[in-house]
Formats: structure tokens, sequence, C-alpha cells
């Protein structure tokens, strides 16, 4: 697969492109060159540069599956279990002392 820059060189180079489109393409290429070119910005080169030269999008990568989100070292699933339980225990000890009083 052809890397993002080398797709928009052939894109600006077709000489084709309104003004708008040739500046996004210029900024995607600094972009690139810098290293910080956007993944959506990349889909959008490969797509515009299929469709200019009637080129077979690319089969799209397979991601592996994303980690669950952990916030101090428990996932959202986690907090909400432990919360569950802090409930039940404060109402628990409510309880207690209600009936106590």
């Amino acid at each position: 697969m052809a890397a993002a820059d080398e797709l928009i060189r052939d894109l600006i180079a077709t000489g084709t492109m309104n003004e708008e489109t040739l500046a996004d393409l210029e900024r995607m290429q600094s972009d690139f060159e810098n290293g910080r070119l956007d993944p959506d910005d990349e889909s959008y080169v490969r797509a515009l540069h299929a469709r200019i030269t009637n080129a077979p999008l690319p089969e799209p990568e397979e991601r592996a599956p994303l980690e669950p989100t952990r916030l101090d070292g428990l996932t959202i699933e986690e907090w909400r279990e432990r919360a569950l339980k802090a409930e039940a225990e404060l109402a628990e000890a409510r309880d207690l002392q209600n009936g106590s009083s």
C-alpha cells in the first residue's frame, strides 16, 4: 500500500484539484511530514485517490479490539460494582443504625 504522502503528491500532480482541496492536500502533506497526519485525513486521501484514479479502495485494516478504559486501574464496570457494593453497605449500616435507635 502506498504511503499517504505519495498519494497526496499524485493528487496534487493531477492539476485538477480546486483551490480548497489543494490547500487541504498541502496541509495534509505538511502534517504527514511532521508526523501528525490525522487518521481521518489519511482515509480521505486514500478514498479521494482511489476515486480520481479509478483504483479500488484498499481493504480496511482489522483493528484489535480496544481494551476497556481504566481509571485508577479499574474499568467502568469494576467502578460500578464497587459503587453498588458501597451503596448496599451504606443501606445496611443505616438499617442497623435506625434499628438501634
